[in-house]
């Protein structure tokens, strides 16, 4: 193979990347998907791609000779002059397309969701839903683990890597200690109901976005129904933004008994800090903690 064939691969690869939304390899801050509207990641590189009017003009007179352009099955074209390489339009896949409340694969989880009489029909819906882009990349559907009915349901972000291998939701080190931090107050679980607001794992652990949460929103709904709990325990802002449908930060909202209407129903909802936030903070045990002790007092008075 010679470098000149390597170079023109190089070259394919990266348009490749750039059509997929990647825009650099690591960013040094995180971002927060959930507060960028309906914008897909890497929805502002795929706008950047998109040739401009007269484009093409502008190229060819730029080029002392003809500028190589990108086929309609993706191949580069040389017909001499330099190398260069434009990125293929190529129609969005099934499921994996930037979606709203409104798009219609969201209108088909609701219909899916709403023929489940009970937590096995309603997995069984889940796993042939193909209206949620994250199952493309996740090995195994997280659906729940505990009670099938339950006063208390806990609901968490997205499966983790030790999720995704098992198929249960919270079973590697944050599961662990939220099975500790449950046990510290008489909880267990044959006694709660544990899920996420998406039942696929995020590529790379990262926040699922809007898009992503609202696709497995009308199953999250069937199942709060299914489950019948009084109380909601809500972990880590993403989990609480999406079910409370607020935009304040996790810190703002912990501690503080909400009133949400899911599944139906008309629930008391209490955010807290996430497990794996607790493992990097240890110092914010006490926080969640006093979260806890909260929650254990109104069980109690409700029983």
């Amino acid at each position: 193979m010679s470098i000149e064939t390597i170079k023109e691969d190089l070259v394919e690869l990266l348009a490749f990347y750039a059509e997929l939304g990647v825009d650099c390899a690591l960013s040094e801050e995180a971002v927060d998907w959930l507060n960028h509207g309906h914008a897909a990641p890497g929805d502002a590189i795929r706008q950047a791609l998109v040739p401009a009017p007269n484009s093409r003009d502008r190229r060819t007179a730029s080029h002392p000779g003809p500028v190589p352009e990108r086929t309609r099955q993706g191949e580069t074209r040389r017909s001499g002059g330099a190398a260069t390489v434009r990125p293929e339009r190529r129609p969005p896949a099934a499921g994996g397309a930037a979606r709203s409340p409104l798009d219609p694969g969201v209108a088909a989880a609701g219909t899916l969701a709403a023929r489940a009489s009970n937590l096995e029909e309603l997995r069984t819906a889940l796993e042939s839903f193909e209206g949620c882009a994250l199952r493309a990349t996740a090995k195994n559907m997280c659906f729940y683990r505990g009670a099938k009915s339950a006063r208390l349901m806990v609901i968490g972000e997205a499966p983790g890597r030790d999720e995704d291998l098992v198929g249960r939701p919270f079973v590697g080190r944050a599961g662990q200690l939220l099975d500790r931090m449950l046990a510290a107050i008489g909880l267990n679980e044959e006694s709660v109901h544990i899920t996420n607001v998406v039942y696929w794992r995020p590529p790379g652990n990262r926040t699922p976005t809007l898009q992503e949460t609202s696709s497995c929103r009308p199953f999250l709904e069937r199942q709060t129904a299914l489950v019948e709990p009084q109380f909601l325990l809500l972990l880590g802002g993403a989990a609480a933004k999406n079910v409370l449908e607020v935009s304040d930060g996790i810190m703002r909202l912990r501690g503080k008994w909400k009133q949400v209407s899911l599944g139906g129903r008309t629930l008391r909802a209490l955010p807290t800090l996430h497990p794996a936030y607790l493992l990097r903070t240890p110092a914010a045990k006490r926080q969640a903690w006093q979260d806890l002790i909260s929650l254990q007092r109104a069980l109690l008075e409700s029983s």
